[in-house]
């Protein structure tokens, strides 16, 4: 975990790469997208194993239904979280020059 003043300077690095480096901004911004889509796509998996889980599992089915159920929504919300979070290059984001 980063202090306060280094996260500063570390989006501040980031920021000036982005901004130098369009190319590799959207690279960036790509493996993102993929990361994002990944979760969506494994949430989905796990949703439609956990009834099949439950149907021919038993008690034991019913305890991986529970946990499929419950790390999809947790991959969904990381995804939702994601999309949220703004990226460094965004002008609320930018270190300022008063510090």
């Amino acid at each position: 975990m980063l202090e306060p003043r280094e996260k500063q300077e570390f989006d501040g690095l980031v920021a000036r790469l982005r901004d130098t480096d369009p190319g590799f901004a959207r690279r960036v911004d790509r493996l993102r997208l993929r990361q994002r889509r990944r979760w969506l796509v494994t949430a989905i998996l796990l949703w439609t194993i956990a009834p099949i889980c439950l149907f021919y599992g038993g008690w034991t089915g019913a305890l991986e239904a529970v946990l499929a159920v419950g790390y999809g929504a947790w991959l969904m919300h990381k995804r939702n979280r994601a999309d949220r979070s703004s990226s460094p290059s965004s002008p609320d984001r930018r270190p300022t020059a008063e510090a």
